[in-house]
Parts: C-alpha cells; sequence; structure tokens
C-alpha cells in the first residue's frame, strides 16, 4: 500500500477519500472500460479538490497486475499526485473491498468517504460500507462509457439479485 502526505484533504474539499471500486483488469494490464470510467470520474474529484485522497481497490482477477495498480497508473498519467493515492491490492469482491476499505479509512481517520463505482452498483456497495461502519456517500460517473449495451444491462440484471442476497448475507458477515 502506498502512503499518503498528509491525512487532511485539500482546503474545501468535501470529502477525505474517494474509494474507487475496481472492475476487470484485460490483458497486458489495460483497465477494462468500466474500471477506466470508474477511475477517470475519481480523478475528475480529485483534480476538482472536491476529495483529498483516492483510495483504490481491486486485487488481481483474470489478468494481472491488480485492479488497484492499473487505476493507479491511470491517476498517475492524468495528473494525481502520488501521495494522494492509496492501494488496496487483496479484494477481489464487493464485500472484500468494504470490509479491506473500511479498516485503512479508520486507521487514516477518514471520517467524509465518497464510494465512486457505476450507477447500478451503488446501493449494494454503500450497503457494504455501511455494513462495516463507514458512513459513506456515493459518487459515479453518467453513462456507460464504451461499455457494450447487452453488457450494460446485464450488470443491471445482475443487481436485482445481489441487493436482496447482500441484504441476507450481510447481518450474516463479520464486522
Amino acid at each position: 500500500m502506498q502512503r499518503s502526505g498528509t491525512g487532511a484533504p485539500p482546503p474545501g474539499s468535501d470529502a477525505d477519500v474517494a474509494v474507487v471500486l475496481g472492475a476487470a483488469v484485460w490483458a497486458h494490464g489495460r483497465p477494462s472500460p468500466t474500471l477506466l470510467r470508474r477511475t477517470l470520474h475519481a480523478v475528475g474529484l480529485a483534480r476538482a479538490g472536491a476529495v483529498g485522497h483516492l483510495l483504490l481497490t481491486g486485487g488481481v482477477g483474470d489478468h494481472p497486475p491488480s485492479e488497484a495498480r492499473v487505476m493507479r497508473d491511470v491517476a498517475l498519467r492524468a495528473g494525481v499526485a502520488a501521495a494522494r493515492l492509496v492501494l488496496e491490492e487483496t479484494a477481489t469482491t464487493t464485500l472484500e473491498s468494504a470490509r479491506a476499505c473500511a479498516h485503512i479509512i479508520e486507521a487514516r481517520g477518514w471520517t467524509r468517504v465518497l464510494v465512486v463505482t457505476d450507477r447500478y452498483h451503488l446501493a449494494r456497495s454503500l450497503l457494504a460500507f455501511r455494513h462495516f461502519g463507514i458512513n459513506a456517500r456515493g459518487s459515479a460517473p453518467a453513462g456507460r462509457g464504451d461499455t457494450a449495451e447487452w453488457r450494460w444491462l446485464m450488470l443491471h440484471l445482475r443487481e436485482l439479485v445481489a441487493i436482496p442476497w447482500y441484504m441476507v448475507r450481510l447481518p450474516l458477515t463479520r464486522k
């Protein structure tokens, strides 16, 4: 995990940290459209001074490197200072990201938290973070970017099953 300089957000920022949830990394370390869309949205928040740090979460999926590392590279190329980036490289699910990031957020004393993901994924993500004691707000990029329309529809449909599943599963999940 990379360390930042201070825990203080820029003056006037809305949040101490934006937690950017990972998505697929394609062959040769290329970000999927979903990963790129989420990362660039968070970069925009950081460049506008709306957030102090970016907590990039996501482990290694089908293709290395980790989702967090790919997001870091995108953010650095877009001009976000390395001192503002924190990596969590073990989580491979939304629930694992919420648990791992909650520990980092608490350790750093961050209280104003934004979760950055796509709109279809936001409700379930916020349920998970709140389960682990993080009273986060959500922020999502507009549109679907380069994600194919059929894939976009499937992602929305998946949430129709995943949200009720989380409602049952979260009370049984150890904090």
